[in-house]
């Protein structure tokens, strides 16, 4: 049941608002004056206030004002009683935020209808609330998830790495102080060239993945068949590798910097994956009502099932040893974005294709 506060300060008026509330089934709090009704507002938290304005002790604008600077009343809306000849009441009711009245003597249907919408419309507001406050939570615990798994990672990540450097220079003191074990030292050496490397490819990678945010993302209508071009005309395909676009791809309303990576991410990791003497990685796109799918399917070595639920978390390789493991989880944060998807088809030693998929309603249509 809603609860109704009705301030007033003629028992008459009071007794009948009380009477015509109580009958259609709302539990009514009353008082005579703006000190008390704001006291018993403080206390019952009322759904909704019917105030007069000229009252002793505390005035409804008075009472209006206290309510309005208490966060525990702030949210309580008002219905304000005047007389018809009260035009400057209403207006400096207006001036302080007032925004409903209702005319001596009152009209049953008009009270009624106006409680009803007041009530209404708390109601709205506070499930605004709740859902904004739920929503900023969920975003606040993914966020903090997040941090601590990239922190998590990027510690292991590194801390194997200098492991690694700091025993191949162990060795590799070791072997020099051996006068026939120079090509030893010198396959160490190559080692760490390798870890440095890759040191230094994964944190590139790691900060690319960690300036991908919302702010980062400035949208506007893009071609990507223009920009898959762009992306293959910058890459180093080997000879015996083709790349085709079968089909047209979509016009978009999106971030061009963010889409040239996605491409340039899927079609390096399937140039890097071919071993057939002759390579092709083929583009195509489907489109329904809700969606645009693109897919990149190369010929390569293709992924063994049990990586396809985990190639797109943060340091999972496809057996390579060159692969850092955030490529994909880069394209992944970019798709997710735009409430978009990415999947995974593959045959082990035969071919790999990756879907990525954009809701429509991303398009400047």
């Amino acid at each position: 049941m809603f609860k109704v506060l009705i301030v007033e300060d003629t028992l008459l008026v009071r007794e009948e608002l009380r009477d015509i509330l109580t009958l259609e089934g709302y539990i009514v709090f009353e008082s005579e004056n703006g000190r008390i009704g704001f006291e018993i507002a403080l206390k019952e938290k009322p759904d909704l206030i019917i105030s007069d304005i000229l009252m002793p002790d505390l005035c409804g604008f008075k009472m209006f004002e206290k309510l309005q600077n208490n966060a525990e009343t702030v949210g309580i809306p008002l219905i304000f009683l005047s007389a018809k000849a009260e035009k400057e009441d209403i207006r400096k009711g207006m001036n302080i935020g007032a925004e409903d009245y209702l005319t001596k003597p009152i009209n049953v249907n008009d009270l009624l209808n106006a409680v009803e919408n007041k009530i209404k419309k708390k109601l709205i507001i506070a499930q605004t609330i709740i859902d904004k406050t739920s929503t900023i939570s969920s975003i606040l615990q993914h966020q903090k998830k997040e941090l601590d798994n990239y922190a998590h990672l990027i510690s292991h990540e590194l801390k194997t790495s200098l492991r690694n450097i700091s025993d191949l220079l162990i060795w590799t003191r070791e072997e020099l102080a051996q006068a026939n074990n120079t090509e030893v030292s010198k396959s160490n050496i190559k080692l760490l060239e390798e870890k440095v490397k890759r040191m230094e490819l994964l944190l590139v990678k790691l900060e690319e993945y960690k300036n991908i945010t919302p702010d980062s993302f400035k949208n506007k209508t893009i071609n990507l068949t223009v920009i898959a071009k762009r992306v293959i005309r910058r890459l180093q395909i080997p000879s015996h590798i083709t790349i085709q676009i079968k089909e047209d791809l979509p016009t978009l309303f999106a971030d061009e910097k963010m889409l040239e990576k996605v491409f340039e991410v899927l079609l390096q990791n399937a140039i890097d994956h071919i071993d057939k003497s002759k390579g092709r990685i083929i583009l195509t796109c489907k489109t329904t009502e809700k969606e645009h799918t693109v897919s990149i399917k190369d010929n390569g070595v293709g992924i063994n099932p049990k990586y396809h639920d985990k190639i797109f978390k943060m340091f999972q390789t496809i057996e390579s040893t060159d692969s850092t493991g955030i490529g994909l989880s880069i394209v992944e944060k970019i798709i997710s974005h735009y409430n978009g998807s990415i999947s995974v088809q593959s045959t082990p030693n035969k071919e790999t294709k990756f879907n990525f998929s954009l809701q429509r309603t991303n398009q400047n249509e």
